[in-house]
């Protein structure tokens, strides 16, 4: 075992010589970790990599870059337990930003997404090199996402004031539907943000993943680990949501000046998407 990796370390380096001690170091995060399983060579190329340029093995956190490592290759153990280790703590982590559950919900969601799904790219929890606790890497990762996703709720909020319609999208309607849309715009933005609203973590990140991000149906299902027919069902369900409470509100606010039961649902089915892209920023 020992001579295995550290002719991979070797191969990947060229100097054992950097890294006394590393195969046992190896060897031990491995076993810090026992139901994780990842290829121990690339591993140990992995650690060569990192001191070379830090320089001192004793430097770096190997059971957690070890755990890290697993998690970029998809370890499903190494993702549970990353998971259930790291993301509860981001309530705590992020209550200087905002102290709301639904916040720490939705950061928790996309820490989630983007250190162990990909953002634009790989898993970004590849970033991590083993220079000091994984935890803290985590808490800065969730920490900076978390600012600029208070930054943009900020910016959101301002552009909403600027529009007096509430920043519906304007797509081509026949002229019953456009005159209902300019005639009930700021009742049908305040329903359909307030059915938003009312959406679990989970439902208003699939509708993220899909209609900000682009992902497609089959990719969401990639990003939860469950099937098409699972994630199409899901994405369905939390647009219907969306679509059945803001025809509730609009007809409960408006009563009898509200549009007929027809021309209320084709008005909120001609809104609904373009809605979603715009007001789930």
């Amino acid at each position: 075992m020992e001579s295995k990796l550290l002719d991979a370390f070797n191969a990947g380096r060229g100097r054992a010589g950097d890294a006394p001690g590393l195969a046992e170091g190896v060897a031990a995060a491995a076993q810090h970790h026992p139901g994780v399983r990842a290829d121990l060579a690339a591993f140990a190329r992995r650690v060569g990599e990192v001191v070379a340029t830090d320089g001192d093995l004793a430097k770096v956190h190997l059971p957690d870059l070890y755990l890290a490592f697993a998690c970029v290759h998809g370890d499903e153990a190494a993702i549970r337990t990353f998971s259930h280790v790291h993301l509860p703590r981001i309530q705590e982590w992020v209550a200087h930003v905002d102290r709301s559950t639904a916040f720490a919900d939705d950061v928790r969601q996309e820490v989630s997404r983007r250190l162990l799904v990909g953002h634009e790219g790989p898993p970004q929890i590849g970033g991590y090199s083993g220079r000091g606790a994984l935890g803290a890497f985590v808490r800065v990762f969730a920490t900076r996402l978390a600012r600029k996703m208070k930054r943009r709720k900020a910016d959101q909020a301002d552009r909403h004031r600027e529009e007096p319609d509430g920043g519906l999208p304007s797509p081509d309607l026949d002229p019953e539907l456009a005159l209902l849309r300019r005639k009930f715009a700021r009742e049908f933005a305040e329903a359909f943000r307030t059915a938003l609203s009312e959406l679990g973590p989970d439902e208003r990140n699939v509708l993220k993943l899909h209609y900000l991000d682009g992902l497609s149906i089959d990719e969401v299902g990639v990003a939860y680990r469950v099937s098409r027919a699972t994630a199409a069902r899901w994405l369905a369900k939390a647009r219907g949501r969306v679509a059945d409470e803001t025809r509730r509100l609009v007809a409960e606010r408006l009563g009898p000046s509200a549009p007929n039961g027809a021309s209320l649902l084709a008005l909120v089915q001609s809104q609904l998407d373009a809605s979603l892209m715009k007001m789930l920023r």
